[in-house]
């Protein structure tokens, strides 16, 4: 603007370079503007730069020993994995040898038992056919007899056949066997191996604690009681932990032992048995630090006092009529048949809410059970009586009606899948 001056101020206000004439017509000192010599600025200028280079050394060094720790641990990923993939082989090597020793033990025992079965069952045969071979000789003779002897020869020997037969028709003899068909028992079924196998060996990740959570559930005097950990790593995956601390003290400061076991991957099963009533204290900490919540407080109840109640009188959500028949899910939920409502409810074990229903079929449904897949089976009286088996969901899947079958008030599902029916007219 000003021809032929030098540039010798900067006008902070502005942040613009003015000569000596700009101080004087636009960048007057004030309240509005600033004017400093270049000298000056450039000076505090280059001192607060100095000041960020001096700040960026250690910033530098830190990021370079980033740059260096991960370049290490890159060069690491392939032994770290190769070791690992060499750990997980050998695992389930053992694993997998444990099962093959286990199965040819089994075999074996069925073989040897085979073996002892037949010698058995070959000695009764003996016995019996030797006393048939008796039997049958003193019926020939009899018959022979009396078909062709004379009346001198019949008086003669008679007495004496005679004894032999009612001697050989009083012998007491064992001619059923005891011995029964060979059944393996599955006493763990491959539905629950299957359920279970993740929580034989994984991949361990670095858990986030924050994620982590426990789950206190009822808690009664006298009787075991279970708190749930779950444990995530940072993206919320399941994860396993090595390092975990579990504390519980009851209403005078006393510990209360307690048992720490995995159930799954990433999820573990605090058991107690509380011997007295009152407030207690669990503290649950993993890797050093209390997962969030801890130290919980745990409310433990009288034998004689309800922890839950469920229902009241109704035909409504969480209503119950006629409820006559319960049984408890592999979660741990409540499930009853009701027979005035003709349904199946499911509740929350823990605040008794109703998590779902479906009706039932047959004329006076009565007994309940679930088996180890959540499949649920109601008998029920009448003329449509029977017993069917549901879905989780409530989905009809099949009817039963045996042979004899009459009055089944009660039934239980085993292990095994196979279900025992009780009949009230049958006994």
């Amino acid at each position: 603007k000003h021809k032929n001056q030098e540039l010798v101020f900067y006008c902070e206000s502005c942040k613009a370079l003015i000569c000596t004439a700009c101080t004087v017509v636009d960048h007057r000192p004030g309240k509005d503007h600033n004017p400093v010599e270049i000298a000056i600025v450039a000076q505090n200028t280059k001192e607060t730069l100095q000041g960020l280079l001096q700040d960026m050394d250690p910033r530098l060094k830190e990021m370079q020993s980033s740059v260096a720790e991960v370049e290490r641990k890159m060069s690491t990923l392939t032994p770290s994995k190769e070791a690992a993939t060499d750990q997980a082989k050998a695992y389930f090597r053992r694993l997998h040898d444990l099962l093959q020793k286990h199965e040819e033990e089994v075999l074996n025992q069925i073989d040897e038992q085979c073996r002892a079965d037949g010698k058995a069952l070959q000695t009764k045969k003996d016995d019996i056919e030797f006393e048939l071979a008796g039997l049958t000789s003193a019926q020939t003779f009899c018959q022979q007899a009396v078909e062709h002897g004379s009346d001198w020869h019949i008086l003669e020997v008679g007495d004496q056949v005679q004894t032999r037969l009612e001697t050989l028709l009083a012998k007491e003899l064992e001619l059923e066997s005891d011995w029964t068909e060979f059944q393996f028992e599955e006493n763990t079924t491959v539905a629950d191996f299957a359920e279970n196998v993740e929580q034989y060996g994984g991949l361990k990740k670095k858990v986030e604690v924050a994620k982590c959570s426990v789950v206190v559930k009822s808690t009664v005097q006298g009787f075991r009681c279970v708190a749930v950990l779950t444990t995530m790593d940072k993206d919320g995956r399941p994860c396993v932990i090595d390092s975990k601390a579990v504390t519980m003290k009851d209403p005078s400061g006393s510990n209360v032992k307690t048992r720490f076991q995995m159930k799954n991957q990433g999820v573990y099963e605090i058991e107690y048995l509380p011997k007295v009533t009152g407030k207690h204290t669990l503290e649950v900490k993993v890797t050093s630090q209390h997962v969030p919540g801890s130290p919980f407080d745990v409310n433990v109840q009288s034998s004689d006092t309800p922890v839950v109640t469920i229902g009241r009188r109704g035909s409504g959500v969480g209503e119950l009529d006629g409820p006559i028949g319960v049984a408890v899910d592999k979660d741990g939920n409540i499930v009853v048949v009701e027979a005035r409502n003709r349904r199946v409810q499911i509740f929350d074990a823990h605040n008794g809410h109703s998590l779902r229903r479906f009706p039932v079929d047959g004329e006076h449904p009565f007994g309940v059970a679930v088996d180890s897949n959540g499949r649920i089976y109601v008998t029920s009286w009448g003329d449509n009586y029977g017993l069917r088996g549901y879905s989780k969901e409530g989905k009809l899947l099949n009817t039963f009606k045996p042979d004899g079958l009459c009055h089944p008030p009660g039934l239980a599902v085993l292990k095994d899948g196979r279900m025992v029916v009780v009949d009230f007219v049958k006994e």
